[in-house]
């Protein structure tokens, strides 16, 4: 069952990190179909894609030529949290504020996942658990 309880979320909260370096694409409107893309999916290690209207955002594996300020570790909030679930990002964006750690959140339908620089990854890890004894 989906929690909505900040509490219970942060008391229960663990991390899981994705394996590999993952970076941000963005994709014109007209250069590929969703279609084409979903066929794509493995090949290009497409993890998840977003439309938008400037084009598709795509979150995929990193490689050799991918610049180091988009190279992204994949964490996973690892707790069933509710899509009504108030101000669990908020509490989690704000933890990495206060370690000046970026991150880019995607709510899906049973867990929460925030991408940070790699560099920074050991470091998020720990200001995002210590969100634990605050549950």
């Amino acid at each position: 069952m989906a929690e909505t309880d900040l509490s219970e979320l942060l008391r229960t909260l663990r991390v899981k990190q994705h394996d590999g370096v993952w970076r941000f694409d963005t994709i014109p409107p007209e250069a590929a179909s969703w279609a084409d893309l979903v066929n794509l999916r493995d090949i290009r290690a497409i993890a998840m894609l977003f439309h938008e209207a400037e084009g598709l955002t795509g979150i995929a594996k990193a490689d050799e030529n991918t610049p180091q300020d988009n190279r992204w570790a994949w964490l996973e909030l690892s707790v069933f949290s509710d899509l009504q679930a108030i101000g669990f990002l908020a509490r989690v964006a704000a933890a990495l504020t206060e370690v000046g750690i970026p991150c880019n959140a995607v709510a899906a339908h049973h867990h929460d996942h925030i991408f940070v620089p790699i560099e920074r990854v050991g470091d998020a890890i720990v200001a995002i658990e210590t969100l634990r004894g605050l549950g």
